[in-house]
């Protein structure tokens, strides 16, 4: 880099809080920065008053064919197969992450603001690693990134929890965005179930679906419910159910839905498909090992051991339990606060 030139980043914004706050943090520490903001679903904000705002060049990009390609349609495939898919951990990797990448020239690096660390190990990977903030980190979603990606990437709010960044903004005139409440689930949905949007996407699918047998363990009928691909492990809204009670299991060839106990979706094994795992844990059988099977809530504490089996990955808790398992969710691997693997569930 010649004397005097200024390292340069690409830095994915939405008009969020997050965003914001990661171009004004890398301006602070000397960056120029360019905006990338990405139609995806809906209108994006105005790309010239973020621009003005921010300080910065802001470059809108339309991904919505991808977007629909490489995440909408995986995720309908999914929701009618049963699972309970995972679509921003996908999006990350195939549309925002990899965009970025594609167009950023190879001497420019990458960022978001996202509440996670880019770490280098001893043999030279590079890792997405936990951030400061425990009930913010964001981690578990950006398992699937590749070194070519993790290599260039800048995460300047994973030495902050989010309260802090709150307190930043405000004492540097952005109280505005300060304030903003979170944006919550999953940006296509628009609030709704997966299965409403099911239906809104394929007419007569909920005329079809309706009416399934809502069953107990024996297969005594209950009752019956919307189709299946409303429902999932643990869930109790939408269904008229004695306290203690909730789904436990989804048939998809018999479009029926199983009640019992939520002490009926502890599993101590389970199965991934499409895996990766650093070689050494291979090796190990995944000594030092712990698993997250979900972005927010309960996860298993204690190791795990791995054995491969075909083209899947076998994982056992050797300490404790995980609850209520989905079909079609990511499982990622830890070692310490570095990610170093995962895999999506298939069987347990």
């Amino acid at each position: 880099m010649r004397m005097g030139m200024r390292k340069r980043v690409y830095v994915g914004v939405s008009g969020g809080m997050d965003s914001a706050a990661a171009v004004l943090l890398l301006k602070e520490r000397g960056y120029e920065v360019v905006g990338i903001l990405m139609r995806m679903w809906g209108e994006p904000p105005d790309a010239g008053r973020l621009s003005d705002r921010l300080g910065i060049e802001v470059k809108t990009v339309d991904v919505r064919r991808e977007f629909e390609r490489r995440v909408v349609q995986p995720f309908i495939d999914a929701c009618l197969r049963g699972e309970t898919p995972s679509p921003c951990v996908v999006c990350n990797a195939s549309v925002k992450w990899r965009v970025l990448h594609e167009l950023a020239p190879s001497d420019v690096c990458l960022a978001t603001g996202h509440y996670c660390r880019v770490v280098r190990d001893s043999s030279g990977f590079y890792r997405i690693a936990r951030g400061k903030d425990p009930i913010k980190d964001q981690s578990y979603y950006l398992w699937r990134l590749p070194q070519e990606v993790l290599s260039r990437a800048v995460l300047p709010l994973g030495d902050r929890t989010k309260a802090e960044v709150r307190t930043w903004l405000s004492e540097r005139g952005f109280s505005d965005w300060a304030c903003k409440k979170e944006s919550m689930g999953v940006c296509f949905l628009e609030g709704d179930r997966p299965g409403d949007f099911l239906v809104r996407r394929m007419p007569g699918l909920g005329e079809t679906l309706r009416g399934g047998p809502l069953e107990d363990a024996a297969g005594n009928r209950l009752g019956t419910h919307e189709g299946y691909p409303f429902y999932t492990a643990a869930q109790r809204r939408g269904l008229s159910l004695a306290k203690g009670r909730c789904v436990v299991a989804v048939d998809v060839r018999r479009n029926a839905v199983t009640i019992g106990s939520p002490a009926d979706l502890f599993v101590r094994e389970f199965w991934l498909r499409e895996w990766r795992l650093a070689e050494e844990f291979v090796g190990n059988g995944g000594a030092g090992l712990t698993v997250k099977v979900r972005g927010v809530g309960e996860n298993p504490a204690g190791g795990v051991e791995v054995r491969p089996e075909g083209a899947r990955l076998a994982v056992r808790l050797t300490d404790g339990r995980a609850w209520a398992l989905a079909k079609g969710q990511p499982a990622v691997f830890y070692a310490g606060d570095r990610v170093v693997g995962g895999g999506i569930i298939e069987k347990f």
